[in-house]
């Protein structure tokens, strides 16, 4: 009879830690007059890692100018369809800085099939991504209908990147000293 192999414990850890959820897009005054008309929006929330002080600009930047690899590849994968099909090729201009706030920053750009606005919000325990879209053409409609089931996808990836490094680059508070005891030790002496 075989003896019972013993199991290895390991700190409970919630499998979605660090992963991007749904959540209602925020109101701000940055999102509210984005776009004059919105046709679909959504919105991406991941935890900030526990003493970090990253900006918005720098939570920006992580998210949409250094995605995972797989995430460029669809980007270098949708600029030579948007050729075919005649769509307005993205370029390095679609994800600049259309305006910022303390706590947000808001980027995207114009085209003539969409215009589109990527809001990062950075609050005191979360990060918040939220995309507005307004649709200006039927091959707008037909591009938002293409890539509509992936983008949460693209979104929630290049987040949960974001994080990890993030919480990498986020100083660890070092383990309390112990304080020093005052010395115990007298020395009796007779007289």
């Amino acid at each position: 009879m075989n003896a019972p192999t013993p199991h290895r414990t390991s700190p409970a850890r919630p499998r979605s830690l660090g992963r991007a959820r749904a959540v209602p897009v925020p109101s701000t005054p940055l999102l509210a007059r984005a776009l004059p008309h919105v046709d679909w929006s959504d919105a991406y929330a991941v935890p900030v890692p526990r003493g970090s002080s990253a900006s918005a600009l720098e939570w920006a930047d992580l998210i949409f100018h250094s995605p995972p690899a797989w995430v460029r590849g669809l980007f270098v994968a949708r600029e030579a369809l948007a050729g075919i099909a005649g769509i307005e090729r993205g370029g390095s201009h679609v994800f600049e800085t259309v305006s910022w706030r303390p706590g947000e920053v808001l980027l995207g750009t114009d085209q003539a099939h969409l215009a589109f606005r990527a809001s990062v919000l950075v609050e005191a325990d979360r990060v918040v991504v939220s995309t507005v879209v307004q649709v200006r053409q039927r091959r707008g409609r037909a591009y938002s209908a293409l890539i509509g089931p992936v983008h949460p996808i693209v979104v929630r990836g290049a987040m949960a990147r974001a994080r990890r490094r993030v919480a990498l680059e986020t100083p660890r508070d070092p383990a309390p000293a112990t304080p020093s005891l005052p010395s115990i030790c007298h020395h009796v002496h007779t007289t």
